[in-house]
């Protein structure tokens, strides 16, 4: 590949993150602005080769869009609220979240040096702060919730929310320089573990607001697939870039001296390393999914091979072939997922790159080592080793025509008429449209996919999101009759029967 080549890559790139989430900016009101005592933030370089070298390009960086240094708004200041939550970032955040060397290396020392000559970055840095110390607050706190401290937590998302969209805002400007790569590389991973914390604390004040027969206000409620749309996005733009990286053949399987990162004492500076699984689904409710997830998946098989062969010859009920086919293409990418997470086997054929298939500056590179080989790791270009990683790439990978068969559904007013956990609560109110077949085989395949999730409940930005998502499915198939399913048939659904299993096991979840 040549370097024109790489660098028409790195621009498509770009435009895909940017158009994924365009349409949220528009949608989406600006909260005030909490105002505060203010400190200046000096500038650093834009480049990444180096994260810790805070001055070399602080003439160059101010005439650079006209604003990429940090601001509340543009005066280039951080008020004491968001210098608040950077301290919690640098202190918690950033300690809570690795699960390696690199990880941390990359959250606690580059990816802040980034922040500081970067506003995109910054602000998502702020969000996702912002949504830890709510997770902070919940977790420390005894049900019912004081108004006073619902109050406090709606704040604080509303300004995760106000920089989210800001970050979005400014990084459109940020890709059109190519010296900004380590920018928008990291600020997609940032994106991507800010879509997933805020959807989680949503989810887990909606689960305590329900047992505890309080009415939150509506904008602090979970924002459907918002979070799995993020998460995409970012995955489709990073990839690009580095699958420029790679096929360019930039300086890879160079041998290197230990970085930085290799050298940082992970035990002790990792508060809390969270792969999966809280203590009580590691002991009671893996086993459970272990020991039946293999027959479940032959069955969904079966589901899937008998609604395609009715589709191979003609198009039934209007419906498109091509729908069929994007669930039949995601079914092995889940089966492969369950069973590299449950029993360790890779049953794919697809390669991994090894961790020495490294990154390092080239001369047409704009990417950092550190943030090359953190994304390839977060992306699942990689090997995963963690399993929330193994688990959650399942979204990296699926084929964007089935990821957008399940978000019309869960967008879609028969899903939102459901505000958790209706299995408990009786019929759900409203009229409920039945969904064609693709649509219900794609509901299908992601609810098997959602009890993965569910041992996750271990990570503080995934949560009870597994759970929160399969009870709204659970309850919406509850109202549909599949044609491929007989209405006499006694077949148990395991993603219903795993639910309520879970539900019995961790009712306070």
């Amino acid at each position: 590949m040549s370097s024109e080549d790489y660098q028409s890559t790195e621009w498509s790139a770009s435009k895909l993150l940017l158009h994924s989430s365009s349409s949220c900016i528009a949608s989406s009101e600006e909260p005030p602005v909490l105002s505060s005592e203010h400190l200046s933030v000096p500038g650093s370089s834009p480049h990444g080769s180096s994260p810790n070298s805070m001055t070399s390009y602080s003439q160059s960086l101010s005439k650079s869009e006209g604003s990429m240094s940090i601001s509340s708004e543009t005066s280039g200041i951080l008020n004491a609220t968001e210098l608040g939550l950077l301290s919690h970032y640098l202190t918690h955040t950033s300690r809570t979240i690795p699960f390696d060397e690199l990880d941390l290396y990359a959250l606690s020392v580059g990816i802040p040096n980034l922040a500081f000559n970067s506003k995109p970055v910054m602000s998502s840095l702020i969000a996702l702060a912002a949504a830890c110390k709510s997770h902070n607050i919940v977790h420390t706190t005894q049900a019912p919730l004081a108004e006073s401290t619902i109050l406090e937590i709606q704040q604080l998302l509303e300004l995760a929310e106000h920089h989210h969209r800001t970050s979005l805002q400014h990084i459109r400007r940020a890709v059109t320089s190519s010296d900004w790569y380590d920018s928008v590389l990291a600020n997609a991973a940032l994106m991507v573990l800010y879509a997933s914390a805020s959807h989680s604390i949503r989810v887990r004040l909606a689960s305590i607001a329900r047992r505890s027969g309080i009415e939150l206000p509506h904008d602090i409620l979970p924002q459907h697939s918002q979070w799995i749309t993020f998460t995409r996005a970012a995955h489709t733009a990073s990839t690009a870039v580095l699958s420029g990286l790679l096929n360019a053949d930039i300086n890879l399987n160079t041998p290197i001296s230990p970085s930085l990162y290799e050298s940082m004492n992970v035990t002790s500076s990792v508060l809390q390393p969270q792969s999966g699984p809280s203590e009580n689904t590691k002991l009671h409710f893996i086993p459970l999914v272990t020991s039946t997830y293999a027959r479940a998946f032959q069955s969904l098989r079966k589901k899937i091979e008998t609604v395609a062969d009715c589709f191979k010859d003609q198009e039934m009920f209007g419906l498109r072939y091509d729908d069929v086919e994007a669930c039949l293409q995601t079914l092995p990418i889940l089966e492969k997922c369950a069973s590299v997470a449950l029993s360790g086997k890779d049953t794919g054929n697809q390669s991994h790159l090894s961790r020495a298939q490294v990154l390092l500056p080239g001369e047409y590179s704009r990417v950092s080592s550190w943030v090359g080989n953190y994304m390839l790791s977060v992306t699942s270009m990689t090997a995963p080793k963690a399993l929330r990683r193994i688990i959650m790439s399942f979204l990296n990978e699926a084929p964007a025509e089935y990821l957008n068969l399940v978000q019309e559904v869960l967008d879609s007013s028969s899903v939102q008429t459901y505000t958790g956990d209706l299995v408990a609560r009786g019929s759900p109110t409203g009229e409920i449209h039945p969904l064609d077949a693709t649509h219900l085989l794609a509901i299908e395949i992601f609810a098997h996919w959602l009890v993965l999730v569910m041992l996750l409940d271990g990570v503080w930005w995934i949560g009870g999101i597994g759970r929160w998502e399969l009870g709204q499915i659970v309850s919406l198939m509850k109202t549909q009759q599949p044609f491929y399913v007989s209405p006499d048939s006694k077949e148990t659904w395991w993603p219903e029967s795993m639910y309520m299993i879970n539900m019995e096991l961790m009712p306070d979840l």
